[in-house]
């Protein structure tokens, strides 16, 4: 596995977490929780398109 591939890897899994997170602390009515989620899951959605138009603009120079 290439190490780009890697990074998207865990860019995906850390978003997937967040999102769960989202859901647990809906379900537990934890404000904290929530926020931290929808940030954790922002930055990480944004780091993964971020690398993927940077190898992509790389790949066509």
């Amino acid at each position: 596995m290439k190490k780009e591939q890697v990074i998207f890897l865990l860019c995906a899994i850390f978003t997937t977490i967040a999102i769960v997170g989202i859901g647990i602390s809906i379900s537990l009515g934890s404000i904290l929780v929530f926020s931290l989620s929808i940030i954790t899951a922002t930055i990480c959605c944004g780091v993964g398109f971020s690398l993927r138009k940077k190898l992509a603009q790389e790949s066509s120079n």
